[in-house]
């Protein structure tokens, strides 16, 4: 019963972004701006929301069995550009500043956990942050991984709360109240999605702001055998 109760809860949580992104592309429709662009739009977040369900059911699933996920090759540039690119309405309309700094990446993941996972972490600072700050999302190689960085220019989170924040219905009390429409269950599901790539999350306050990293393994080089 707990476990059905927690995948309802992250499954109401996952809806709200698609479906108010479906809401604003209805709505551009409807006044007959960039009807095309509209209907491409409602297109892709209804096949998003199509999939949504069936990999949410996958992550609770094989939680802790990461031999069970699904990957494929992908451009890890490419997918946060997009993430980055999709959330530009959301940052303009609190007038917040998204950059994007994305060294070419390219490994083995199922797309759209990762997305999910990212995507969490970008409209979380755009959601906490403050009116003409900025937003930085960075992808680069650090050694032996791939590192997603996103950094907000906000309040930042009480360092007692940090090691809590990537809990399960954890809410950050100056953070998040009922009218935020948060249960605190993103954070949880972007750590779990990216646990089942083998990877890593952390956070840490940078004054000023929180900066979020996801830290997934990289591929190993195989050297070549010398010529005999």
């Amino acid at each position: 019963l707990k476990s059905q109760r927690r995948l309802l809860q992250d499954i109401s949580h996952e809806l709200r972004s698609p479906l108010a992104r479906l809401g604003v592309a209805v709505e551009l429709a409807r006044r007959g701006a960039d009807l095309d662009s509209s209907l491409n739009r409602i297109e892709r977040e209804g096949n998003r929301l199509n999939t949504l369900v069936g990999e949410l059911i996958q992550v609770t699933r094989g939680e802790g069995d990461p031999q069970g996920l699904s990957t494929e090759p992908l451009r890890l540039d490419e997918l946060v550009g997009t993430i980055v690119d999709d959330s530009r309405i959301e940052a303009e309309k609190k007038h917040v500043i998204l950059n994007a700094s994305l060294s070419e990446v390219t490994m083995d993941g199922n797309p759209e956990l990762l997305r999910r996972a990212i995507e969490n972490l970008v409209r979380n600072a755009i959601r906490y942050s403050p009116e003409e700050t900025e937003v930085d999302v960075s992808l680069s190689k650090v050694g032996s991984v791939y590192r997603v960085s996103v950094r907000d220019h906000g309040a930042g989170v009480p360092e007692e709360s940090l090691p809590s924040i990537f809990d399960p219905f954890y809410r950050v009390e100056k953070d998040r109240g009922r009218t935020s429409g948060g249960v605190g269950l993103g954070l949880a599901i972007a750590k779990r999605a990216v646990e089942l790539h083998r990877g890593t999350m952390r956070a840490q306050n940078v004054r000023p702001g929180l900066r979020v990293e996801i830290d997934l393994a990289a591929p190993v080089a195989v050297a070549e055998a010398p010529v005999l």
